[in-house]
């Protein structure tokens, strides 16, 4: 690994051990569902449906909806006002690349029309931001909208947003959010993004350099190049089964497509389809190798070494935000 990646990644891990570990297929998904479960203490509860980590979730349900039904019936399902994308305050919305508006359940006069240029109170070109985001792996952004389920009044907003694919993107945003969310903070830091990244991207020219076999037995080294404390690459096949875990050695060779968060996000499939359509970043609840291995919000970032397989690295969000 380069000297500069490692001096960035250690400036993340002095006020807090950073830490990772992961799962994840081919569109359609496998059918398989795995019975193998990481090691790990009984899931947190669940916040409330308007928090930050229950919007990323909310989210990351509706990417993986949309990969394995189509654009065609995600949308018509996304448009739907009582449809399973509508909880509260909470509802899918969706733009092409170009934003023109594809799912916008409460304001249906506005599909098919371009809002690229929209602004809201504060000047803030909100759809351009989101196009943006999404397009640098995901993630948070805020802006000023009227709230349909409080008679439109304009409040504050924080949406989360992804790439579905290279045309169109997804999101969910709540309103009046609360500040110093771990989630959040973790989320819009640019250092701990950028840092994730790096170390992916270290990774992926190693196995790309060394062959996969080399760089997996790497991987899978406690005291190896790609583990650092709790900072360390996992990989996996696109079928989810497990081809370096670290600080899991038992589920090497073990699929583990069918895992699913508390907050009902099934991240390896997430995690897979992410690493096909170029990377992004996923947040989810994954077991802490430095307590006990008990559950914990975690964000990661996952990208395809090639068209057989793919890495990951993350950070758990307490530990990361200082809020441990």
């Amino acid at each position: 690994m380069r000297p500069y990646a490692l001096l960035v990644i250690a400036a993340l891990v002095l006020a807090a051990v950073l830490g990772a570990g992961c799962t994840g297929t081919d569109t359609p998904l496998p059918e398989n569902q795995s019975t193998a479960t990481p090691t790990a203490t009984p899931a947190p509860v669940a916040p409330s449906p308007a928090s930050p980590e229950s919007l990323v979730a909310f989210v990351e349900r509706a990417y993986e909806y949309a990969h394995v039904h189509g654009q065609e019936a995600a949308l018509q399902e996304f448009n739907n006002q009582s449809g399973r994308f509508v909880d509260g305050e909470l509802y899918i919305f969706a733009y092409n690349s170009m934003g023109t508006t594809l799912a916008l359940p409460f304001q249906p006069g506005v599909i098919g029309t371009s809002r690229w240029n929209i602004t809201d109170a504060n000047g803030t070109a909100y759809i351009q931001d989101a196009v943006a985001v999404a397009q640098d792996g995901g993630g948070f952004i805020r802006y000023l909208y009227a709230d349909p389920a409080d008679n439109f009044t304009v409040k504050q907003k924080l949406s989360y947003v992804m790439m579905v694919d290279g045309n169109w993107l997804i999101g969910a945003g709540i309103y009046d959010p609360q500040d110093g969310s771990p989630v959040v903070k973790v989320g819009t830091d640019s250092l701990v993004r950028e840092s994730l990244k790096s170390f992916v991207g270290e990774a992926i020219a190693y196995a790309r350099t060394n062959g996969t076999e080399k760089a997996l037995q790497e991987f899978n080294d406690q005291n190896g190049t790609f583990v650092q404390g709790n900072l360390y690459i996992y990989a996996f096949d696109y079928n989810g089964t497990t081809l370096a875990l670290p600080y899991q050695p038992e589920l090497i060779g073990t699929d583990l497509s069918g895992l699913q968060d508390p907050f009902g996000v099934n991240y390896t499939r997430v995690e897979i389809l992410l690493a096909q359509h170029g990377g992004g970043f996923v947040f989810y609840h994954y077991p802490n190798p430095s307590d006990n291995m008990t559950l914990e919000p975690k964000m990661s970032y996952v990208e395809g070494v090639d068209d057989t397989w793919w890495v990951g690295a993350g950070v758990y969000v307490s530990e990361a935000s200082g809020s441990s």
